[in-house]
């Protein structure tokens, strides 16, 4: 065990404050996947998400000194910044990727249409493109939500914070984003039965 491990995250914080490399890196390794698993539901890409833990330990890094526990918690504090650096990315990424993703669900289904062979190889991978064509608009539709419903159906589903951590991270009100995540999740299933 490394020293330091047993320390709170808040301990660590202060250490690395006052110039400790080592506490700090325990603060990384231990909150990075964390970080990586909110920016890549909010940007849908692994090269953003990698970057966004990058950028978002650089500000940590570089503000260190303006966490105060008494405000939040480090997770908390940590990321808040890791939403505000996703949505950074995703907005950039968006921009990016409007043309790919103008294509239209038709045109790939008119594609795959014509083929009705009765072999048993063709229709498992039939099945397999049905699955991935399902994938897609799974991912597509929550591409599509706000940023705000993702990222609070995000922090809940996957991530499974409680709404209180979930209201401070996104400085807002429990019963907001209760409605959020209501919302998002109503949202997604309208676009997955079009």
């Amino acid at each position: 065990m490394r020293p330091g491990e047993r320390l709170t995250d808040e301990e660590l914080a202060s250490a690395a404050t006052e110039g400790s490399e080592a506490h700090f890196n325990l603060l990384v390794d231990r909150h990075a996947q964390l970080v990586y698993r909110l920016a890549l539901g909010i940007t849908g890409s692994t090269q953003d998400a990698e970057d966004v833990v990058q950028e978002t330990f650089l500000r940590v890094l570089q503000n260190l000194d303006r966490f105060s526990p008494a405000k939040a918690s480090f997770r908390t504090w940590l990321l808040t910044i890791a939403r505000n650096q996703s949505i950074n990315a995703y907005s950039s990424l968006k921009r990016r990727a409007s043309r790919f993703f103008s294509r239209s669900r038709s045109e790939e289904q008119d594609h795959y249409a014509d083929d009705n062979s009765s072999d048993p190889v063709q229709q498992d991978a039939e099945t397999m493109l049905l699955q991935k064509q399902e994938y897609f608009l799974v991912e597509q539709a929550l591409k599509d939500l706000p940023e705000r419903q993702r990222t609070s159906l995000h922090l809940k589903a996957v991530e499974n914070l409680r709404y209180a951590e979930i209201a401070q991270i996104m400085n807002t009100s429990e019963s907001s984003v209760e409605s959020l995540i209501f919302r998002a999740r109503q949202t997604l299933l309208e676009k997955l039965r079009e």
